[in-house]
């Protein structure tokens, strides 16, 4: 045999072999992951340690929308309904963090049983401290989401709150006051209103037209949230030295 055909023998026994090698990782690969737990599909629900709700969704190899309920001590309890995707890694673990700072993670351990924890970060707030909750989960319908009300405050002085108030008080005595106001929308991100603004110093009052924006939400418990920043502007004569636009913070 020449040296030309050896070499070229030799070339196409390796091409072989390395096409073989690839040809057995390639059949291996559905046999390794077909040895892992694969978590049945569809909806997942528990309750935390802290009898607090949790629920979330097997599609392929991710959970989606992971909601939780988590407790922040004596400043109450509260609830994740934010959307989310997150890939189950090798070890079937999963996790998902809050735009708050609050973590659900949990591990499958058989195809109908995933084990997990939820935590809450420390809140600034007096009692308001880190907080930690266990689940067992399993296979189950969701229920359905409940959207949470939103009121917003109605009087800064005592903290009453309603929804779409007709009247917001901003000052003591009745010397601020956002009167007859009308909604175009309310409930959202942001609430919009215009009105009437009464201001009273001794004996003079002014009532210009007011425009009123209400943003920031805050939650207060399960189901309810609050707009917590309030933003005017006035459209018309008004006091020596009372500023045309303003905002306060209201909750």
């Amino acid at each position: 045999m020449s040296l030309e055909r050896k070499s070229r023998t030799k070339v196409t026994a390796a091409v072989c072999a390395a096409t073989l090698s690839l040809l057995a990782l390639t059949w291996s690969a559905p046999a390794a992951r077909a040895a892992g737990i694969v978590p049945v599909e569809g909806g997942w629900v528990a309750t935390t340690s802290a009898r607090l709700p949790v629920s979330f969704e097997v599609q392929g190899t991710n959970v989606l929308n992971a909601h939780f309920g988590f407790s922040w001590g004596f400043c109450g309890s509260y609830e994740s309904h934010l959307p989310n995707t997150d890939p189950i890694d090798a070890n079937g673990h999963w996790s998902f963090l809050d735009t708050r700072g609050q973590t659900i993670e949990a591990t499958f351990f058989a195809p109908d049983r995933a084990e997990g924890t939820v935590d809450a970060v420390e809140r600034q707030l007096p009692g308001c401290p880190h907080t930690h909750a266990t689940f067992v989960a399993a296979p189950g319908t969701i229920p359905p989401f409940v959207s949470p009300l939103v009121f917003a405050v109605q009087n800064t002085i005592t903290g009453d709150i309603a929804r779409r108030p007709g009247v917001i008080y901003l000052g003591k005595n009745l010397s601020f006051v956002l009167s007859n106001l009308e909604w175009r929308s309310f409930g959202g991100p942001k609430a919009y209103a215009t009105g009437r603004a009464g201001i009273r110093q001794g004996e003079r009052e002014w009532h210009p037209r007011a425009s009123v924006r209400l943003s920031s939400l805050v939650e207060d418990g399960p189901y309810k949230r609050i707009y917590s920043v309030l933003r005017y502007v006035l459209h018309g004569p008004v006091p020596c030295g009372f500023g045309h636009h303003g905002s306060r913070l209201v909750r």
